[in-house]
């Protein structure tokens, strides 16, 4: 590609910023499978990008978000031309510059290979020749913004699918293949279980790739015989369950027979007392989790179908767990609201070691139950009593710009006044 000394002068030279936090996971801003060819020219450790092979195909060329986040500008620039910048969390932004079209606005939320624009020449540091612009930039003055195009600014170098680049003016990467691929939907059966007001058991399954439901809920005929105060689902067949208004703090395991058309339990097996959880939860491999008064404590599961004996390791986490909602997402995370709507993720190591993450500070106030299957698959039921899907592209990268709704599973007919999932039943 050929580049005038106006494109390099208008455009300058590498001026290192001092990144503080981890890059983005960054994919190349084409579709799936598609090869370019990137240059720094007397710009590094800005890209310019043409399409292989000889560059045709680069005019128009369909422009993808490399990573989820936020449009934070989207204009024409007088020197630049259309151009597009995306705030992707930590202080990183991408930039786009001489773009044919835009197609997102100052605001949009964006997901890897949301369409943002296309490939185009505007701007008369462009010089007519159609290529993009591309720039990663970090906010190391904490404006908000990320400086992109002279010398000085902002920008620091990429790394794209793993493979850092921009290293100094002068370079070429030739045939670089995109693998800014479709996400994979989630795959599996969500078993959802749930007691009715009345002390009736439920259960409901929900595919996960639509998030429809696809079998009942199937009620049953007999109740438990008391009221349930915290509910955690071990496997398909097993629940364990905390008796209400009792101080002795009672635990209970209920051994389901079938749920297929009919739903029939055993009667409920007391285990032991002490155990005045408001919220339980199980993550699938060993270990259950409960929250009374804020703290959080920890057991270890020997069993399947767990005795007195088998529930051992009583670990205090820690306190000030002061949730509305929780549900495991996989071994050792955890997930929960508050009642000022905040959605929280905690990564679990031991006592008194854990790591906080909040995803969303507001409008998860309206669900009084959270789910997991697990791979990311997030089930809200809304006090309203419909039940919402939603799922988070990386649900352990303490981030919230992969986190989308999926559908709306039932706008109403969850009447359940607690709930409960399998773990680890998706994919």
């Amino acid at each position: 590609m050929v580049v005038t000394t106006a494109l390099i002068a208008a455009l300058g030279v590498f001026g290192a910023a001092s990144p503080a936090m981890a890059a983005p996971d960054l994919q190349l801003p084409f579709p799936c499978g598609q090869k370019w060819q990137l240059n720094t020219w007397a710009h590094a450790p800005a890209l310019d990008m043409v399409k292989e092979p000889d560059q045709r195909g680069t005019e128009g060329a369909t422009l993808i978000a490399p990573a989820a986040g936020r449009v934070n500008r989207s204009f024409y620039h007088d020197n630049a031309g259309n151009m597009v910048q995306i705030d992707h969390g930590g202080g990183y932004f991408t930039t786009y510059i001489h773009l044919q079209s835009r197609s997102v606005s100052t605001g949009d939320r964006v997901q890897r290979g949301t369409v943002i624009g296309k490939v185009g020449k505007t701007g008369p540091t462009s010089n007519g020749h159609p290529h993009l612009h591309f720039e990663l930039g970090y906010d190391s003055n904490g404006d908000g913004s990320a400086s992109w195009g002279y010398k000085g600014s902002e920008r620091v170098r990429p790394t794209i699918n793993g493979v850092s680049y921009g290293q100094a003016n002068g370079r070429e990467w030739n045939n670089v293949e995109s693998h800014n691929c479709p996400e994979p939907s989630p795959e599996g059966v969500a078993s959802v279980y749930g007691v009715t007001p009345e002390g009736r058991l439920t259960y409901t399954a929900i595919d996960a790739a639509t998030g429809r439901r696809t079998h009942g809920a199937v009620h049953s005929t007999a109740t438990l015989g008391f009221t349930p105060k915290a509910m955690a689902t071990l496997n398909f067949n097993t629940l364990l369950v905390t008796k209400d208004n009792d101080p002795g703090g009672k635990l209970y395991r209920v051994d389901i027979r079938t749920n297929r058309d009919t739903l029939t339990f055993d009667p409920p097996v007391y285990l032991a007392s002490g155990y005045t959880h408001d919220l339980l939860a199980y993550d699938g491999k060993n270990h259950l989790y409960g929250i009374a008064n804020g703290t959080l404590r920890r057991y270890t599961l020997t069993a399947t179908k767990p005795t007195k004996t088998s529930i051992t390791d009583n670990t205090v986490i820690g306190k000030g767990f002061t949730l509305k909602t929780l549900t495991t997402t996989a071994p050792g995370w955890l997930l929960g609201t508050t009642t000022q709507g905040e959605l929280i993720s905690y990564q679990i190591h031991g006592a008194g070691n854990w790591k906080r993450h909040q995803l969303r500070d507001t409008t998860w106030q309206v669900f009084d139950h959270l789910l997991s299957p697990g791979a990311g698959l997030y089930y809200g039921h809304h006090r309203d009593n419909s039940m919402h899907s939603y799922h988070d592209a990386n649900p352990h990268d303490g981030r919230d710009d992969d986190l989308r709704k999926q559908t709306t599973v039932d706008t109403k007919g969850w009447s359940q006044t607690l709930l409960s999932a399998q773990p680890a039943t998706v994919t």
